[in-house]
């Protein structure tokens, strides 16, 4: 058993699929990982990011993407939070877990599994909770740089511990709902609102802001049973279901003429708003406010 952040390891893709964990009443219940779950799986631990040569920790955060296994071993989730509706910032957003760098945080994925712990009470053990792999970070509306960290939890007997100063509610939702355009997707039937089974209401919307250079950027929201998934979570986990499953989403993912990430952080290093950001508390998941 791993008690902090220092023992959080990586590890070798055949154990991450083959180790099952000794509570056999909880496993007897789970069916076995789909062949399609387990390719999911093995493309994002095969995956590697472009070195990061951002600066080390001032303004740096980090989220856990942490994925499971359906109940029927069909489908690969992602586990989800509302943040508490007395939170000054974002109350009752849906985010992943996560926040900024302390300077106890010996790397990202550090930060990531103790913002997980504080938040939803996953454990630091890497042994349950496997590293995948780590998404290049991305520039949030408040100009912190969130690095996305995704982890496969082997043990289903882990059962979340809410701190109820920061998230009211848990819940899962399919991965690769976010490649879908439509509630129509058969992973989505128990996972979103009748209503956009039924085609009545949509599933996924976006909108494109100005940003810098009053150069569009495109942010996504995604129906769900509690709210929707949306800005920076909704395009995080977008990439990182494009990765598990190697295609593209059903869906334009870009604004036209949209800047690529390393333009976007290159003209926000330029902004006198830069510097302030470094010293954020929190992350911005919103969108920008000009809307195009």
């Amino acid at each position: 058993m791993q008690d902090d952040a220092s023992q959080v390891g990586y590890y070798d893709t055949d154990e991450l699929v083959q180790q099952r964990d000794e509570s056999s009443d909880m496993l007897s219940q789970i069916e076995p990982l789909s062949d399609e779950s387990l390719q999911a799986l093995g493309r994002l631990a095969r995956y590697k990011p472009p070195l990061d040569t951002y600066p080390v920790p001032a303004g740096r955060a980090a989220v856990l993407v942490a994925l499971f296994g359906s109940r029927t071993g069909k489908n690969l989730n992602v586990l989800l939070s509302t943040r508490s509706k007395t939170l000054r910032t974002f109350p009752g957003h849906v985010a992943l877990p996560g926040g900024k760098m302390e300077a106890g945080d010996m790397n990202l994925e550090a930060t990531a599994r103790r913002e997980a712990f504080e938040e939803v009470g996953l454990p630091y053990n890497a042994e349950k909770i496997r590293y995948l792999t780590t998404l290049p970070p991305y520039l949030a509306r408040n100009l912190l740089l969130v690095t996305p960290v995704v982890v496969f939890v082997i043990d289903y007997s882990l059962k979340p511990e809410l701190n109820a100063d920061e998230v009211d509610t848990v819940f899962s939702f399919p991965l690769s709902g976010f490649l879908s355009d439509t509630g129509s997707d058969p992973s989505l039937t128990n996972a979103v609102p009748k209503d956009v089974i039924t085609g009545d209401k949509p599933y996924h919307t976006y909108a494109d802001y100005e940003w810098f250079d009053r150069v569009p950027s495109r942010f996504h929201s995604f129906e769900t049973n509690h709210k929707p998934v949306t800005g920076l979570t909704a395009g995080i986990l977008i990439q990182v279901a494009e990765i598990a499953y190697g295609r593209k989403p059903a869906f334009g993912k870009e604004a036209p003429g949209e800047k690529s990430r390393e333009e976007l952080f290159e003209a926000a290093s330029k902004d006198p708003r830069w510097k302030v950001a470094r010293a954020q508390p929190s992350i911005d998941d919103t969108p920008p406010s000009s809307k195009l």
